[in-house]
């Protein structure tokens, strides 16, 4: 194999975005064949947290790796689901959580890393996603040919400085959590692939996957109201990478909104 392909779908937002997985994937994966399957399952339980049953279901349409962020801590028992399930992701830099932010496999001999970081700007202050990303490659991704992140997070300067940092350490930084899709797919001078964001799953006509109307009345008002995932047109949003096998390097990318 000389290069592995790779999807990276955006957050699945509560019920309409599951449902645009559950639709649309097994056609996309029976026509394309990618060796590793990803997607951000952070805000599947009704736009927070995921349930074990939601994970089982992913796994069971052709998902392999189900990464999260800050809303993986919305169900209660968030932490058993993690400790029991090591290919659902947290981001790894919280510090002393259940669960982790890695997984490593062989594909067609080839050793491939997942690894899940949040951000810091905008966000819950967390440990720092450079030293966690370094002291992962150091240590439990140590020999790794090709290692993949979802970095989760509101910042679009410390994504890119992220993916700017280990050019050629890693071969692709995927940008999460903002929900809308990015036109800046770029490959870096040693071979880093990066995106600010590779969009969502569910409904596109919304503000961030929610229903207008409540997102509105807070912004406006400042009226918090409860937030219900937008069924107006939807959309499975993500990226397909092509992954040198010998180098780690990406050689493309592509975006995917359908």
């Amino acid at each position: 194999m000389e290069k592995l392909k790779v999807l990276m779908l955006g957050d699945a937002i509560g019920t309409p975005g599951l449902e645009q997985i559950y639709m649309k994937l097994p056609a996309v994966l029976k026509e394309n064949e990618p060796d590793l399957v990803i997607v951000n399952g952070e805000n599947s339980d009704d736009g927070f947290g995921i349930t074990e049953e939601i994970y089982e279901q992913l796994l069971d349409c052709g998902i392999d790796i189900v990464t999260s962020g800050n809303h993986i801590w919305s169900n209660a028992d968030a932490g058993e689901i993690l400790r029991k399930n090591d290919r659902l992701l947290r981001p790894h830099n919280y510090p002393d959580a259940p669960g982790k932010g890695w997984y490593r496999t062989v594909i067609n001999d080839v050793d491939v890393g997942v690894v899940n970081v949040i951000g810091r700007y905008f966000m819950t202050p967390v440990d720092c996603p450079f030293q966690t990303v370094e002291n992962l490659l150091k240590n439990e991704l140590f020999g790794c040919t090709i290692v993949v992140i979802d970095f989760h997070a509101e910042f679009m300067n410390e994504k890119k400085a992220l993916a700017i940092d280990f050019d050629g350490k890693i071969s692709f930084v995927a940008g999460t959590h903002t929900h809308v899709q990015t036109a800046d797919e770029v490959i870096f001078r040693n071979g880093t692939g990066y995106i600010t964001d590779i969009g969502m799953c569910g409904g596109i006509d919304s503000v961030i996957g929610m229903e207008r109307s409540a997102i509105l009345q807070k912004i406006k008002r400042q009226i918090t109201l409860p937030y219900v995932p937008s069924v107006e047109n939807g959309k499975m949003q993500g990226v397909f990478i092509d992954i040198d096998c010998k180098t780690g390097k990406t050689l493309d990318i592509k975006r995917v909104s359908i």
